[in-house]
């Protein structure tokens, strides 16, 4: 059973996921959003040490914390291939300095995703998801039931695709993608409450 502590972050009510194996010392951060030092705090409490920043996709309310703390830790960021453009333009990220507590991203520089990644002893499948994103990502890990599933899937919803780099189309086949997936699959998403493969799939009648 993964340890998974979520600090909700900005005006927008950004999921961060703080993740790691009972009684390690280890830990990475998936979608660092707009508040540094609750996230900060919540390393320390758990006397976690970071060692990756991993992004669903590079929307600025799901990375305002990562300069900070990469600077702080030497932690490594991941991101998906499309996405790495995004990272330091604000037109990409669409980061909105009327909503900001954070500046904008500057200097971030990631590594693309593979098919898998291991990190912290957690195995992950790397799910392509475009459609909110061009290079939007859901991280599975299938040995926990768990899928983190970022604005790709939500509680009775699914990410918007009318931005820049959106795709209807893509977004489909991605929730096609992720509605084949285990019906017990647990899915932590972006913003909002917790839900399961099996109820979103039925929610929108796919088999």
């Amino acid at each position: 059973m993964l340890e998974i502590q979520a600090v909700v972050c900005g005006v927008y009510d950004e999921n961060a996921y703080i993740v790691s194996l009972p009684g390690s010392p280890d830990a990475l951060i998936i979608d660092p959003g707009d508040d540094y030092p609750a996230i900060v705090k919540a390393l320390a409490a758990g006397k976690k040490a970071l060692k990756a920043v991993c992004l669903t996709h590079a929307h600025f309310d799901h990375m305002l914390a990562a300069p900070g703390l990469i600077a702080d830790t030497g932690a490594r960021l991941y991101v998906g291939a499309l996405d790495l453009p995004a990272l330091n333009d604000e037109s990409l990220n669409l980061h909105n300095p009327d909503v900001s507590r954070l500046p904008p991203p500057a200097g971030l520089s990631g590594i693309a995703y593979g098919s898998s990644l291991v990190l912290c002893g957690v195995e992950f499948s790397v799910l392509p998801t475009p459609g909110h994103t061009p290079g939007g990502v859901c991280l599975y890990a299938k040995e926990h039931g768990v899928l983190f599933s970022g604005d790709t899937l939500f509680l009775g919803a699914f990410g918007r695709v009318d931005f820049p780099g959106s795709s209807a189309r893509d977004m489909r086949r991605s929730l096609e993608l992720l509605f084949a997936l285990p019906g017990d699959t647990r899915v932590y998403p972006g913003h909002g409450g917790r839900t399961t493969i099996a109820r979103e799939r039925a929610r929108y009648r796919m088999p």
